[in-house]
């Protein structure tokens, strides 16, 4: 008896020690002191430019290019300054920004409240509508352009390559079912030779 009641009380030992390692270690976490560390920053600021030209949009970034000459600068900042080639160029608010430069390889600055967004060798190429406008112009100047061919000819010769693709396709397609019958009638067919 008095061995059953020793068995009993170890059981019961061990189940009150393996329940209070499991509260201590449940607890730990709660009873350390918590590190401190200074809040985050809010940084609400941001900055992006980018150039466009039709339906096409350029972000500008260092060492690349982009076609159109407005360059477009989205913020949410109180103030924002923007230096191109080392020149103040524009300051605006919250708002976009858009402004002109001229084609070429140039280095911007874009100054927030919080951070500098430098930007270097750029290359700006003209946008596609100015290359139109410009076509446009030499036209008015009655500017004489070698004319390789002519609109009539070019429809006839379309007219006579589409006429001769349908041949082709016709004797070729003709000529590969004549061989196919050819040779279905030599396989399973007979002629009898009368003499």
């Amino acid at each position: 008896m008095e061995k059953q009641k020793r068995k009993n009380n170890m059981a019961w030992h061990r189940i009150k020690t393996k329940f209070l390692i499991g509260v201590l270690i449940l607890l730990s976490p709660h009873t350390l002191p918590g590190t401190y560390a200074e809040p985050p920053i809010e940084n609400d600021c941001l900055a992006y430019a980018y150039t466009s030209s039709e339906d096409h949009y350029f972000l500008l970034k260092s060492n690349s290019s982009g076609f159109g000459t407005n360059i477009t600068i989205e913020h949410n900042c109180n103030n924002i300054n923007v230096i191109v080639d080392g020149n103040f160029s524009i300051s605006g608010g919250n708002s976009s920004i858009i402004f002109n430069l001229q084609p070429g390889l140039h280095n911007l600055t874009i100054q927030t409240p919080f951070e500098n967004i430098s930007i270097y060798n750029f290359q700006v190429y003209p946008n596609r509508l100015d290359w139109v406008f410009d076509f446009e112009q030499f036209q008015l100047r009655n500017v004489d352009f070698n004319e390789y061919i002519t609109l009539n000819v070019a429809l006839a010769k379309a007219n006579w390559a589409s006429i001769s693709s349908i041949l082709i396709v016709f004797v070729l397609v003709t000529y590969v079912y004549w061989n196919l019958i050819n040779s279905y009638v030599d396989r399973n067919f007979c002629e009898e030779v009368v003499k």
